[in-house]
C-alpha cells in the first residue's frame, strides 16, 4: 500500500500508541448491553471503488461514495432524524466493569456536533443512560472522545488529562502519544464533546466513525456523570463492520484495516468487560450515514 509523508507520520504514531493501549487501572462501572436493539450491524455489500473522501475538513455538505457510504463531517447529519433504536423494552440490565479512561482525555465541549469539520463516515452516536431498573435517567452528562481516521486524538488543551492522574510530568508525553505531534491534531479539538440526557435518558452526538491505532480495537471512550458519580468505560464495534469501513471508505482505507479485533484487544476482556458487553449496535442509514447506539445503566 502506498504511503505519503503524512501517512508515515501517522503510522509511526500508531505504533507508539500501541504501547499504552492498556495503560491505567480498571474502575467499576454499571452499564447495560443493548439486547433491545432492532437494527442490523454492518454496512452494505457494495463493490470496492474509489471516491473523493479523504481525511480533512469540509463545510458539511457531504457526498455518497461508490459503496454507498456517506462522506462528510458531523454537519452532514444536521437536522436529520433517524429511527429510535430503543423502542424494544429491555429484558434485564447487566452490571459490568469499566475500562480505563486512558491518557488522551482532555478538555471537552458542550456540543452535539463534535467533528469540527473533520471528514469521514458521518456517524450519529445515540447513547441512553438508564438506572438499574432500566428506567431512563434524565440530567446525566455524557462525554465521549475518540481517535480520528488517521488514528490521532486532538489535543484540545495545553496538558492532556490533568484531572485523571496522567497530568503533571506526564503531560508532554501524553501530547506526543495522543497527537503524534501532528500539527493538525495539536491545534484541533475534534471528536470530543458532552451532552446532557433528556427525559428519555438519551444523549446524541454527530461525528464521524473512529479510526484505529496499533494494539487497540477501534473504540470510543465515555464518561457518564450523574448524582455526583462518574462512570468511565469504552465501547467497541463489530469486527466485520470496522473491516468493511476501513477497507472501503475513502477516509480510512489509506490506513488499512485494524491490527486488533475485539477478541484480541488489550482492554476488552479484562476485569469482566466482555466484547459482547462493550460492542455497540450499528445500522447504516438510507443516506449512507451510520447510526450507532448503546445503553449505559448507572446506579
Amino acid at each position: 500500500m502506498g504511503q505519503n509523508k503524512d501517512d508515515a507520520k501517522t503510522l509511526g504514531r500508531r505504533s507508539v500508541l500501541g504501547g499504552i493501549g492498556g495503560l491505567g487501572a480498571l474502575a467499576l462501572l454499571v452499564a447495560c448491553g443493548d439486547d433491545e436493539a432492532t437494527g442490523t450491524t454492518g454496512t452494505d455489500g457494495g463493490t470496492t471503488g474509489t471516491d473523493g473522501g479523504t481525511t480533512g475538513t469540509d463545510g458539511g455538505g457531504g457526498t455518497i461514495d461508490a459503496n454507498g457510504f456517506a462522506v462528510g463531517s458531523g454537519a452532514y447529519l444536521a437536522d436529520k432524524t433517524y429511527e429510535n433504536p430503543f423502542t424494544t423494552p429491555v429484558a434485564a440490565c447487566t452490571l459490568y466493569v469499566a475500562a480505563t479512561e486512558g491518557p488522551c482525555h482532555s478538555n471537552t465541549y458542550n456540543r452535539k456536533d463534535i467533528s469540527d469539520g473533520l471528514v469521514g463516515l458521518p456517524t450519529r452516536f445515540d447513547i441512553r443512560v438508564i438506572d438499574a431498573s432500566c428506567n431512563p435517567v434524565a440530567g446525566a452528562v455524557v462525554e465521549i472522545w475518540y481517535a480520528s481516521p488517521a488514528g490521532t486524538y486532538s489535543k484540545a488543551a495545553e496538558t492532556l488529562n490533568d484531572a485523571s492522574g496522567y497530568g503533571g510530568s506526564l503531560g508532554d508525553l501524553n501530547v506526543a502519544f495522543c497527537t503524534g505531534n501532528n500539527a493538525e491534531a495539536l491545534a484541533a479539538k475534534w471528536l470530543r464533546g458532552f451532552q446532557t440526557t433528556g427525559a428519555d435518558g438519551r444523549a446524541q452526538f454527530d461525528g464521524i466513525f473512529p479510526g484505529w491505532y496499533k494494539g487497540r480495537t477501534p473504540h470510543v471512550h465515555f464518561i457518564v456523570s450523574v448524582n455526583g458519580k462518574k462512570f468511565i468505560s469504552q465501547f467497541v464495534f463489530d469486527d466485520t463492520l470496522t473491516t468493511t469501513i476501513y477497507t472501503q471508505h475513502g477516509s480510512y482505507k489509506a490506513y488499512g484495516d485494524k491490527d486488533t479485533t475485539t477478541t484480541t484487544d488489550s482492554v476488552v476482556g479484562r476485569g469482566g468487560l466482555t466484547a459482547e458487553m462493550a460492542t455497540v449496535d450499528a445500522k447504516q442509514q438510507a443516506d449512507g450515514a451510520l447510526l450507532v447506539w448503546h445503553s449505559v445503566a448507572v446506579s
